[in-house]
């Protein structure tokens, strides 16, 4: 599978990634009105392939697509047997990446389903590489978008466009990735995982209230935490706490579980990073399945 793809899922269809249009004009195009979920699949030891916690990320697109006022019935099961066409169409080698997503085309200022009209996709790209390094963050001059502002339960393609900002502003400061804070000024997400940091042998992670997206990668960490006797808790965290912990890492679909090398140049004590590679490693095996999923909704074989 090269990677721009030759097919895509679409309304319904599998078809060729070309023919997957909508017009200039759509509400997705001019207002980002849209919800999407990104999910991995992972080529295990027996040879097939495997998605992390295909209903948990299904569920989640349906409570943004309620969240965003975007009525679609039936969206996980249509969604589900999209990815299920799309993997079984393509027939890809190794690891992939499949984004599915709903999104509004025409009913500007309305939630009544009579009067809008929605579409599907989904989309599957090889999975992009896992980068060794630790990545470079920087805490981002621009706050995360407040609940009362956009639902950050939601996720949806209007917030990525803040999101987008932050990357720009990290690479132009030479680093990989930005960190956002609140309105509060505490540490709320990256553009795309959650923040934990480790002090004393302790791990913390925001609490979904300081305004982050739920994430389902970040549950699992906090899971596997549990089974490696770990200390772990859900608090409010500061620059500070960026800057004078042992250890930082991210969690999310595409960064896996990604330890962090500096916070604005502050580099965290522990170098060897001991408990976040523990987590990564744990992670990691789960997703390949070579060591026991935490339970039986983990891992779903797809093809």
């Amino acid at each position: 599978m090269s990677n721009v793809p030759e097919l895509i899922w679409h309304n319904g269809k599998v078809r060729p990634w070309e023919e997957a249009t909508v017009h200039v004009t759509a509400e997705t195009a001019m207002r980002a009105v849209n919800v999407f979920e990104g999910l991995r699949g992972y080529r295990q030891p027996d040879g097939r392939l495997a998605v992390v916690r295909l209903d948990a990320h299904l569920e989640r697109l349906e409570t943004s697509a309620a969240l965003m006022h975007i009525p679609h019935p039936g969206l996980a099961v249509e969604l589900r047997d999209g990815i299920m066409q799309l993997l079984a169409a393509l027939a890809p080698q190794g690891d992939v990446y499949v984004r599915p997503s709903v999104y509004v085309d025409t009913g500007r200022y309305t939630a009544d389903r009579t009067e809008m009209t929605t579409g599907t996709i989904v989309t599957c790209f090889p999975a992009p590489a896992r980068p060794v390094e630790p990545m470079r963050c920087i805490v981002s001059g621009r706050q995360r978008i407040a609940d009362d502002a956009l639902p950050t339960a939601a996720k949806t393609g209007a917030a990525y466009s803040g999101f987008r900002l932050a990357r720009l502003e990290a690479l132009e400061k030479g680093a990989d990735e930005a960190i956002l804070l609140n309105q509060h000024g505490n540490v709320a997400e990256t553009g795309g995982a959650a923040v934990f940091t480790v002090r004393h042998g302790r791990i913390t992670t925001p609490p979904l209230t300081d305004g982050i997206l739920p994430s389902i990668t970040r549950a699992t960490v906090l899971a596997l935490a549990e089974r490696l006797g770990i200390p772990a808790a859900e608090q409010s965290l500061t620059p500070g706490d960026l800057h004078g912990a042992d250890e930082v890492f991210v969690t999310g679909t595409l960064d896996e579980v990604r330890i962090v090398g500096h916070v604005d140049g502050h580099r965290p004590r522990h170098g060897d990073h001991p408990i976040g590679s523990a987590l990564r490693e744990e992670y990691l095996a789960m997703c390949t399945g070579t060591r026991p999923a935490l339970d039986a909704s983990f891992l779903e074989v797809l093809a």
